[in-house]
């Protein structure tokens, strides 16, 4: 699926605090102009790039989600 990024805060970091007390973060990117071959026109939405759940700690989480989110732009 060939899609153009939405500049307009394309990209975005999230990290969650679980009811247990872990951690869980994802980076997700927002497109328009998809073409999807089971649908008519232009497409737009938002694609999960990289997740990450039960993460014990803060930091931890921090330094995964930091990863991904480099990785995606």
């Amino acid at each position: 699926m060939a899609f153009t990024r939405n500049t307009d805060g394309g990209i975005i970091a999230i990290i969650a605090t679980e009811s247990d007390g872990k951690f869980s973060w994802y980076v997700k990117e927002k497109f328009t102009g998809a073409t999807v071959d089971s649908k008519t026109g232009d497409q737009s939405g938002v694609l999960l790039i990289a997740s990450g759940t039960g993460v014990a700690d803060y930091d931890t989480a921090a330094a995964e989600l930091k990863v991904a989110y480099t990785a995606a732009v």
